[in-house]
């Protein structure tokens, strides 16, 4: 063998292993979606997008059955995600209840070690699941539905008993000054100890179990907006089992709305990123971007290109396509996007006896 061409296998070897190591390095996450009463098919691509700009991240994205299908039984029955393949599931879904093997395929996932990120609407569903509500903490439900906590100005820690002050809600959205509780943590350790965050709902009233909770992010519920006039919570952690789960109820985005700001605010793709890898790994390596926000200036970027997702089918469910989209998909979806899972079943299918007519 020519010793330049042995020269040259030996490079494309190393090369090889080299970007075999850096794919297996990266933090697998996943986006766990599908059914939402806001804006999953435009938020969940741009959270992604939001992630793989970072660069650590090997991303996917998990889409349920649509609760719409007239083969959602069978749909469902399909639907077997392994969750455990993933260092993180962001949870972006407000839908109907799962199905019992997937409820016990995430709290088995979360007992054993699993790290869970809870977005926006993602603490609103599951009521009555008793696993989820205490991993969640706090929810979107009424009153009577558990304890209420918020801070006081003086920034002590007050506990509403259940059926006292108010239930869930918001006020309208606005921008909103964000309040660190906890500098020293890895997530905050560089930035400002409070930051403007942009135009976004601020939830309040949220009720559940509130246990074993470490707060991160309040905000203050400004009545002018028709808040509650106490510092809300926005971002905390619960222990469940031997794993984790973060709740941050920043980043709406309405089913109608053509655009994200909250979103689009460096203070929050900054605290994104950092949680999904400080939950993956305990540290951060993601640097303070220089665009970070102040205390009284709102910083905005301009999102990446996305391609809005749609409503598939479950391949292998009898009069299903998982490549079409359904008869009640909005116009706006349209070509959609399809998860590789679903174009991996297509791969599978034999081709028709035209195509191997040459290969006969």
């Amino acid at each position: 063998m020519p010793r330049q061409l042995f020269l040259l296998l030996i490079m494309t070897a190393t090369l090889l292993v080299s970007f075999n190591t850096q794919a297996q390095d990266k933090i697998k996450v996943a986006i766990l979606t599908g059914q939402n009463n806001h804006g999953w098919m435009m938020d969940t691509p741009v959270l992604n997008n939001i992630l793989n700009e970072a660069k650590i991240f090997d991303t996917a994205i998990l889409q349920t059955p649509d609760r719409n299908d007239k083969d959602k039984a069978a749909e469902w029955k399909a639907f077997t995600p392994d969750f455990t393949q993933y260092d993180v599931i962001i949870l972006n879904y407000n839908g109907e209840m799962w199905p019992d093997h997937i409820k016990k395929a995430w709290v088995d996932y979360i007992s054993n070690g699993g790290k869970a990120f809870a977005f926006h609407a993602g603490n609103n569903p599951f009521k009555g699941w008793t696993e989820f509500e205490e991993m969640i903490g706090l929810l979107w439900r009424g009153n009577k539905d558990g304890k209420r906590v918020y801070f006081d100005d003086q920034g002590n820690k007050v506990v509403q008993e259940e059926g006292q002050g108010p239930g869930a809600g918001h006020g309208s959205k606005h921008p909103y000054v964000v309040d660190t509780h906890d500098q020293d943590h890895p997530i905050f350790k560089d930035l400002p100890k409070s930051w403007m965050h942009a135009s976004d709902e601020l939830y309040h009233g949220q009720r559940g179990p509130a246990k074993n909770m470490t707060v991160l992010l309040t905000a203050y519920s400004d009545p002018a907006t028709r808040g509650t006039g106490v510092h809300e919570l926005i971002c905390w952690t619960i222990p469940f089992g031997k794993g984790t789960v973060m709740t941050n109820v920043m980043g709406h985005w309405w089913k109608k709305d053509t655009d994200g700001p909250a979103l689009k605010c460096a203070g929050f793709q900054t605290i994104f990123t950092r949680s999904i890898e400080w939950l993956a790994t305990g540290k951060v390596t993601i640097e303070k971007p220089d665009d970070f926000p102040t205390k009284d200036e709102v910083s905005m970027r301009e999102l990446a290109p996305y391609e809005p997702l749609a409503y598939i089918h479950v391949p292998g469910v009898p009069g299903s396509d998982p490549l079409a989209s359904c008869d009640h998909c909005s116009p706006q979806t349209q070509p959609g996007f399809v998860p590789a899972w679903v174009q991996f079943a297509e791969m599978l299918k034999p081709l028709p006896a035209e195509a191997t007519a040459d290969l006969r």
